[in-house]
C-alpha cells in the first residue's frame, strides 16, 4: 500500500479548480438575480445579491493568489460591482433625513411576531418600552390575541385583518384616532392591511403587508392578486406609508414592483433584518437579509429607521421615525376609539 501524500501542485490543483467552480456559479447566480422579473426563480437569486457578493470577493481572492490573476480580477470587480448596489440597503444610516422646521415626529414600530413564538410576552415589552404612535403587526395570529388586548388602553384603536393559515393576521394599533370615512382595507388571506389614522388633523393611511416566500412560493401571485388593491391605496388621495414583512429584498424584482403599483418609494438604508432562529439576534444585522422594509408615498418624511433588539421571532422590529406635511389633505372627523364606544354603551 503506497503511503504517498498529496503533492502541493495536487493540492494547488484542486483548490483552484473548486474557486473557478465557485466563482462561476457565484457569477451566474448573481447575473441571473437581474432578470428577476422574467422568471421567479431568477428573483428568488436576487435575494441574495450581497451574498453572492461575498462569494465573489473570497473566490477571486483565492485565485489572485494561486492565478489565473484573470479569473481572479474578474470575480472581484464583479464582487463589486454587487456590493456597490446593494450597500444602500445592507447599510443602515444613522440618520435619513432632516425634519423641517417645525414638522412634528411621529414613530411606528414595525414588527413580525412569529406565530409560534413561545416568548410573547418580550414583543409586548418593547412596544412598551417604545410606545410608537402605531405599532403594525404580522403573524398576529389568535394566540397573541389576548396579549394585544392587555394594550388596548394604551391603544385604544386597533384594526384586525385575519385569514386562515398560522402565518398571515395582520394588526395595526394606534394611538390615534382612524379616520371615520375610511373603513380600512383587508384582504381575505389576512396579509394585508390600512387604515388612515388623524395625525394631528393630517391624514396619513397606514398599510402593512406580509408577502409570502418568493419562488418556489406564490409570492408573485400574490403581487398579481394585490395589484388592484394597491392602486386603490394609490388612490385614496392621502400619502401612504406601508410597513411589513415583505419576504423580499429592496432591490427585487418583487418588492420594485409592488413600490410602483402602490406609488411609494422603498426607503434605504434598514439593513438586514432575518435570519433564521437562534442566529436572529446577534447575526442577523451583519449577515441577514433586508426582507423586513418601509415603503412611503411622497408627502411622508422617513427620518429614521432604526432596528431593535431581537424579540422571540426570527425578525428584528424596525422603529420608524417620520413626519407628515402639512399641506396635505385634513381629517374631517376622527373615529372614536374602542375606549370611547365601550364607554358609550355602557
Amino acid at each position: 500500500m503506497s503511503n504517498a501524500r498529496p503533492r502541493p501542485s495536487d493540492r494547488r490543483r484542486v483548490i483552484r479548480a473548486l474557486a473557478q467552480a465557485l466563482a462561476l456559479a457565484a457569477a451566474l447566480a448573481f447575473a441571473s438575480g437581474y432578470f428577476g422579473d422574467i422568471v421567479p426563480f431568477f428573483d428568488t437569486l436576487a435575494h441574495f445579491r450581497a451574498h453572492l457578493a461575498a462569494l465573489l470577493l473570497l473566490a477571486g481572492l483565492v485565485l489572485l493568489v494561486i492565478r489565473p490573476v484573470t479569473a481572479g480580477l474578474a470575480a472581484i470587480i464583479l464582487g463589486a460591482f454587487g456590493f456597490f448596489s446593494v450597500y444602500p440597503a445592507m447599510l443602515p444610516a444613522a440618520s435619513l433625513a432632516s425634519a423641517p422646521g417645525g414638522t412634528a415626529r411621529y414613530t411606528l414600530l414595525q414588527m413580525n411576531l412569529r406565530w409560534s413564538a413561545t416568548d410573547r410576552a418580550a414583543a409586548i415589552r418593547l412596544i412598551g418600552k417604545l410606545s410608537p404612535d402605531v405599532v403594525t403587526l404580522q403573524e398576529a395570529r389568535k394566540e397573541w390575541r389576548p396579549l394585544l388586548q392587555s394594550l388596548s388602553a394604551r391603544y385604544p384603536y386597533r384594526f384586525d385583518c385575519t385569514g386562515p393559515r398560522d402565518y398571515f393576521d395582520v394588526v395595526i394599533l394606534s394611538r390615534r384616532p382612524f379616520a371615520s370615512d375610511d373603513p380600512g382595507d383587508c384582504d381575505r388571506p389576512g396579509t394585508f392591511a390600512s387604515r388612515t389614522i388623524d395625525f394631528n388633523g393630517q391624514a396619513l393611511t397606514i398599510a402593512t403587508q406580509h408577502l409570502t416566500w418568493p419562488w418556489p412560493g406564490r409570492q408573485w401571485r400574490q403581487l398579481v392578486r394585490l395589484q388592484d388593491r394597491l392602486r386603490r391605496l394609490r388612490r385614496l388621495g392621502t400619502p401612504v406609508l406601508i410597513a411589513g414583512d415583505f419576504n423580499a429584498a429592496p432591490w427585487s424584482a418583487a418588492l420594485r414592483t409592488y413600490a410602483a403599483v402602490s406609488g411609494t418609494n422603498i426607503v434605504p438604508n434598514v439593513g438586514p433584518t432575518w435570519l433564521f432562529r437562534p442566529l436572529t439576534g446577534w447575526l442577523a444585522p451583519y449577515a441577514g437579509l433586508p426582507i423586513d422594509n418601509i415603503l412611503a408615498s411622497p408627502g411622508v418624511d422617513i427620518l429614521d429607521v432604526a432596528r431593535q433588539p431581537a424579540t422571540d421571532s426570527d425578525h428584528l422590529p424596525l422603529l420608524v421615525t417620520f413626519g407628515v406635511d402639512r399641506a396635505l389633505p385634513a381629517i374631517v372627523e376622527p373615529q372614536r376609539s374602542i375606549v370611547e364606544r365601550r364607554a358609550q354603551s355602557d
